[in-house]
């Protein structure tokens, strides 16, 4: 089995709320495990955290059997998030962003991205004239693209119809190659299902 992502004592607290504590999770490579549980359990800042958007108050993190800094450059390069900060540049076209998400992605390969999500025919518009599921499928045809070794994703299922989720689901499959893994945060159980995934629910113990 191939290491993918591997997170040990981590711990995020704002002040006397703590988000979470002593966390651990384990997703081997070809592996996909979908954070669940209602909101305000911690699923965006874990993702944030496992990212290096936002600093961890402990934990070690290891990509593919190596300590991570989350803050390094090297863990940039090996962990791409599509969060909800995922940014649009108002200049620029929606293939023009795909173009700057890998070093020289062929013409070819921006368009089969979009057309693996259905929205191929967008690539020449400016991202703020997609509705809001359209500029969701963009974004996510960037992991197609974008070198990593760990995806994260938040919600990707917002915005999405039923076939966009079916869709979704089949494309993160394909994506969880041997060398690679994916972890979301997810309110969608279709989506949870049809990935036949791995869960860590954040709900905290109550008993």
């Amino acid at each position: 089995m191939n290491p993918g992502l591997r997170a040990t004592g981590l711990r995020k607290a704002y002040r006397d709320l703590v988000v979470f504590d002593d966390l651990e999770l384990d997703v081997p490579g070809g592996g996909i495990l979908a954070l669940t549980g209602s909101n305000g359990t911690g699923k965006s800042t874990l993702l944030e955290c496992l990212a290096g958007a936002a600093p961890l108050d402990a934990g070690v993190i290891e990509v593919g059997g190596e300590r991570s800094e989350p803050s390094s450059a090297r863990h940039w390069r090996a962990v791409f998030g599509i969060l909800d900060d995922f940014t649009w540049l108002p200049d620029l076209t929606v293939a023009d962003h795909l173009m700057l998400m890998a070093p020289g992605p062929a013409p070819a390969e921006v368009e089969a991205a979009l057309d693996a999500f259905g929205v191929a025919a967008l690539g020449r518009r400016m991202p703020d004239s997609l509705s809001s599921g359209q500029r969701r499928r963009a974004a996510l045809a960037a992991a197609r693209v974008r070198p990593w070794r760990v995806l994260l994703l938040d919600e990707p299922e917002q915005h999405l119809d039923a076939a966009g989720v079916r869709t979704l689901a089949d494309e993160l499959t394909a994506l969880a190659t041997p060398d690679r893994c994916v972890v979301l945060a997810s309110h969608s159980g279709a989506l949870v299902d049809r990935l036949d995934c791995a869960v860590l629910d954040l709900t905290p113990d109550r008993a």
